[in-house]
Parts: C-alpha cells; structure tokens; sequence
C-alpha cells in the first residue's frame, strides 16, 4: 500500500520542510475512499500534494479474507525534508 501510494507522491515541493497526515478508507474491493487532511504541515503545497498522491492511488489490492470488517481507516504520514 504504501509503496504505491508513494509512487504517485511527489516530494519535490521547492524545499519546503513538514509533515501531512493523510486519513482515508480501503473498501473491501481495494477502493480508496473519503481522503482527508488529517493533520495540516502548515503549508496548503505540502498538504495538497500529499491528498493528491491518495487520490491518484484511487485502489488498492482488495482486503484479505482474513480481515473481518467490511473497511479499514487509514492514516499515512508525508515527510518533506
């Protein structure tokens, strides 16, 4: 999960220093759903790039049959350095 949402993240922000916290829900399909700035860094350039790497992600590989509840909340941190 990480790796591919990661993969549409572009880190690059003009150098520019913080930390987003991006919540968000997988459906049972893999579906990512309800992406939200959890916690602001404090700049709209970092929040808003973070976001889009969630939103660009847009599924997932559905949820293992082991795991009983129909969705799974999310929170995945963006560290600008």
């Amino acid at each position: 999960m990480i790796t591919r949402i990661r993969a549409a993240w572009n880190q690059n922000q003009g150098g520019a220093h913080g930390t987003s916290l991006i919540r968000f829900t997988i459906q049972r399909d893999g579906t990512i759903t309800t992406p939200t700035i959890f916690q602001q860094s404090g700049t709209t350039t970092l929040d808003t790039a973070a976001l889009r790497a969630v939103l660009a992600t847009r599924t997932l590989p559905p949820l293992p049959d082991a795991y009983s509840n129909p969705t799974l909340t999310m929170r995945l941190s963006f560290i600008y350095q």
